[in-house]
């Protein structure tokens, strides 16, 4: 009696812990899918758990078959080995999976960028305007060459035409300077020539749409946060130093957030630009790290992709050891009573007697 007893409660003690382990790893495991709800879910665990072990062990003591609370069990230890799998997979491989994803999320938001900032290049406000540019600054070459021509120094008739030239390309005439004289020197040459394309320049572009320079602003920004978002490891790097400093760490990681607004914002921005029929869409910056520790990440990563297959291993085993060990010590430790075969009514078999009993020698 004294050891059946002793063999009772150690097994109570050791169930107990199991299930409250485990359901410290559920807690953990489901955080990310549940929320404020995961404290009921991780409890309704324990108690299935817990409550199935008892059942087991009783129908072990009665010699009756387990299928039933095994089958049950096996149930309920779905759930329970995924988010403890989740929970232990995603506490080795925390860093790793941050690293592999930041790069993924760094690549995707690069191209996305390096694509719009392409389909701007080609909007057809710039490329007039750039056209227009270049046509005044041919024009205004040859002006400058005609001007401070060594042969025939000074502005004659070919360099007046280029000067009527110029003003129609701008559809007005922007100064009112006189054009020097054929024996004007060549310094009088060069400040004129100064002054005046900086007046030409400046009459262009204040003669340029607003939508220009909305395109042109909208592809610098973009150049910007190329430029900002270039090293994928120096911002993890960032990130993991801002979490030790933080109070709580179970915020998500700020710079897939910052990715994922920027390039909506840029893609919202763009459309908005660019014609009918040219807009760009940008994929989705995953909140894989945001949501680190979901369940399909983490199986994903360790059964699918299989970065390191000895910890998904080691994970999965311990795991499945919380919760199979009651039921593995229950099968070991307890078993029918053998005083048990007697005459029952007819048709019917026979029947057990006698109380349970602890496999002690």
């Amino acid at each position: 009696m004294a050891g059946r007893n002793f063999y009772t409660i150690l097994y109570v003690i050791a169930t107990a812990i199991c299930v409250g382990i485990s359901v410290y790893l559920s807690y953990f495991g489901y955080y990310s899918h549940l929320q404020e709800l995961t404290v009921f879910f991780a409890l309704l665990l324990g108690i299935l758990l817990f409550g199935t072990d008892m059942m087991f062990r009783h129908y072990r003591l009665e010699g009756r078959r387990v299928w039933v609370p095994l089958g049950f069990f096996l149930v309920v230890a779905v759930f329970s080995w995924a988010s403890n799998y989740n929970f232990l997979y995603t506490s080795f491989m925390e860093r790793d999976v941050a690293e592999r994803t930041v790069v993924e999320q760094f690549r995707t938001f690069r191209e996305d960028l390096t694509a719009t900032r392409s389909a701007l290049a080609d909007h057809p406000t710039i490329r007039e305007v750039r056209e227009e540019r270049r046509e005044l600054e041919r024009e205004l070459s040859n002006l400058y060459q005609q001007l401070t021509d060594p042969v025939r120094p000074g502005c004659g008739q070919r360099c007046r035409g280029h000067v009527e030239q110029i003003e129609q390309l701008l559809g007005e005439r922007v100064t009112d300077l006189a054009v020097p004289a054929v024996d004007a020197s060549a310094e009088e040459n060069e400040q004129w020539f100064a002054s005046y394309r900086e007046t030409v320049i400046s009459a262009f572009e204040d003669s340029v749409d607003d939508e220009f320079y909305e395109v042109a602003g909208l592809a610098e920004r973009i150049e910007q946060l190329l430029s900002d978002y270039a090293d994928p490891y120096a911002a993890l790097r960032r990130e993991y130093e801002d979490r030790r400093r933080a109070v709580v760490e179970t915020r998500g990681f700020e710079v897939i957030a910052q990715l994922r607004n920027y390039s909506a914002d840029i893609q919202r921005q763009a459309n908005a630009l660019l014609p009918r029929g040219d807009e760009v869409e940008h994929r989705d910056i995953h909140s894989r790290l945001d949501n680190l520790g979901e369940i399909p990440l983490s199986i994903r990563d360790g059964f699918i992709e299989r970065s390191h297959p000895g910890v998904t291993a080691v994970s999965s085993l311990l795991a499945l050891f919380v919760d199979f060990i009651p039921i593995l010590f229950a099968w070991l430790i307890f078993r029918p009573d053998n005083r048990r075969r007697m005459p029952s009514k007819p048709g019917f078999g026979l029947k057990r007697q006698g109380r349970g009993r602890v496999a002690t020698p």
